[in-house]
């Protein structure tokens, strides 16, 4: 098989907890993969052996813009719009989201791939998926319905244009996005996360999310008095996690 798989141009967007490494593994396995994404990433692609396109664009905005200042007599409204603006720029700006397809594209029309792989703010390679006619999978989110609320409508109906915009200029009917509440990356096929489902707390999955995750270590040989080693005996908490690390 043949797989493409796109990220945005950031170490970060190479993980989500195993995206690089499931790459790594189906080439393991037998099956070819190009790995397309910017500059940035190459060296820490190409060092796993995977083959490696480059993009000059990958839709996703980096480095960001400079810290947002709000006038102090601007009112609440225009507040946020343009932080839902600024959000959307990074990941769905229409300009820079157009030139990524436009990329990506040639490069799977080149390839000719069977499969498509995304992470969720890979924008451009949910349209290409779709315009190669071919299976797109969302790599390290789950599938899920978000509903829209007062607090993001006013984004959702920017996303919502935005989003209009680039699939009618690229042919497009969105069949790799949700169809209502606010837009965002959703594969028919499979979301596959590399997080046990209590880590989401209460979403309701989609049946396409797959919970995967890593080959289980075996614990180290701790001294009897160490702390660590007596809360490995105490079976209620020995599969709950001890550190929390976050952005």
């Amino acid at each position: 098989m043949r797989i493409l798989a796109a990220s945005a141009q950031l170490p970060g967007h190479l993980d989500w907890g195993g995206y690089l490494d499931t790459a790594v593994e189906l080439a393991r396995r037998g099956h070819q993969v190009w790995w397309a994404s910017g500059d940035a990433v190459r060296s820490p692609i190409e060092r796993t052996g995977l083959a490696f396109h480059q993009l000059t664009e990958t839709g996703w905005r980096w480095p960001p813009p400079p810290p947002l200042t709000m006038p102090p007599d601007m009112d609440a409204e225009t507040q946020q719009r343009l932080r839902a603006e600024r959000a959307l720029d990074q990941w769905l700006d229409v300009d820079r989201v157009s030139r990524a397809v436009t990329e990506l594209l040639a490069a799977g029309q080149a390839f000719q791939p069977d499969l498509v792989l995304g992470e969720n703010f890979m924008s451009a390679a949910a349209i290409v998926a779709e315009r190669l006619d071919v299976p797109f999978a969302v790599v390290g989110w789950p599938a899920y319905q978000a509903e829209i609320s007062d607090a993001t409508v006013i984004i959702s109906e920017m996303a919502r244009e935005r989003l209009d915009a680039l699939l009618q200029q690229f042919g497009a009917t969105g069949v790799n996005w949700t169809r209502s509440g606010p837009p965002a990356l959703l594969s028919p096929h499979l979301h596959l996360t590399f997080w046990c489902p209590r880590w989401y707390s209460s979403l309701s999955f989609l049946p396409q999310t797959v919970h995967v995750g890593g080959r289980a270590k075996a614990p180290p040989q701790l001294d009897a008095q160490d702390p660590s080693a007596q809360l490995l005996n105490l079976e209620a908490i020995a599969d709950l996690p001890w550190v929390l690390i976050t952005l």
